[in-house]
């Protein structure tokens, strides 16, 4: 059994014609006839109905089709990114990282190592909403989603890897009277009004619940995190954010108090298992060292 004959075997399986598979693989009928009898011959058993028109798969046919169809689409998938790793010149891959967080200041020493390893490889990078990461996933203008672990992800049938999960910031501006804590206490809480943005999901007293006490906690939607960091300084209220936002960094108005809390942010990379781009592989390979 050869992987050229598989090849035939499942070319004339979908046409279910073995001349016009023929001409779809550049080769003869004869060729191709001889080849799957040949398989036939060793297998033991036929693959084909040759009485029916168009020509169908006997049951041993269609297992042995749907079993290696699978197979042959990985190898030539293998084949594909060994070649690009080898070559080290070809291919593309284009990533979306979710608006609102900043997932690419963790990834930056990841995307760096894939450009220096492959320095021909074009990479597009784009910022989206989860809405617009799902729609490019499925129809595959996007190769990779980087963003916050949601159930929606798995629910829609996308594979999911575990990127890391980081520490929860609560926000205050430099003259609150939290500003010198560096770390809360059970009754810090009582009385402020948290900003926090959509479609993130927080909700305060899931994050802080049986941790602080809530009395008189308030929460307000905010369309950005622009402005919640504009109302903490404002209104002189507290928002949620983590150690990659990029805003806060030696940003002398604002004072942030980690909170090791199990509603963290955690980021994840997200695929379409459909996408046969190779390079998908080689990008994985590197988040997974």
């Amino acid at each position: 059994m050869t992987l050229q004959q598989l090849k035939y075997f499942i070319t004339v399986a979908e046409i279910k014609n073995i001349t016009y598979a023929a001409q779809r693989l550049y080769t003869s009928q004869p060729t191709i006839s001889r080849q799957i009898q040949m398989l036939e011959a060793e297998l033991g058993y036929s693959l084909f109905n040759r009485r029916s028109k168009p020509l169908k798969l006997t049951e041993p046919g269609k297992i042995l089709y749907e079993g290696m169809k699978e197979a042959i689409s990985q190898i030539n998938y293998t084949l594909e990114t060994a070649k690009i790793a080898s070559e080290g010149k070809s291919g593309t891959l284009s990533i979306a990282f979710q608006t609102g967080y900043y997932s690419e200041y963790m990834l930056f020493p990841v995307m760096k190592e894939l450009q220096e390893a492959w320095p021909a490889l074009k990479i597009h990078y784009n910022k989206m909403t989860t809405t617009e990461q799902h729609i490019g996933l499925e129809n595959e203008s996007i190769d990779i989603a980087i963003g916050i672990e949601f159930p929606h992800w798995t629910e829609a049938g996308f594979e999911v890897h575990k990127l890391k999960k980081e520490d929860t910031l609560i926000v205050t501006s430099k003259e609150h009277r939290l500003a010198e804590k560096k770390q809360l206490e059970y009754d810090d809480l009582c009385g402020e009004t948290f900003f926090l943005t959509s479609p993130n999901g927080y909700q305060v007293n899931q994050i802080f619940k049986d941790v602080f006490c809530l009395d008189g906690v308030k929460q307000e939607e905010v369309p950005s995190s622009e402005i919640a960091y504009f109302k903490v300084m404002s209104d002189n209220g507290l928002t949620i954010s983590n150690p990659h936002d990029p805003y806060l960094l030696n940003n002398p108005y604002y004072h942030t108090i980690p909170f090791q809390s199990e509603y963290s942010d955690s980021y994840v990379c997200v695929i379409n298992s459909k996408n046969t781009n190779p390079v998908i592989k080689l990008f994985l390979d590197l988040i997974d060292e």
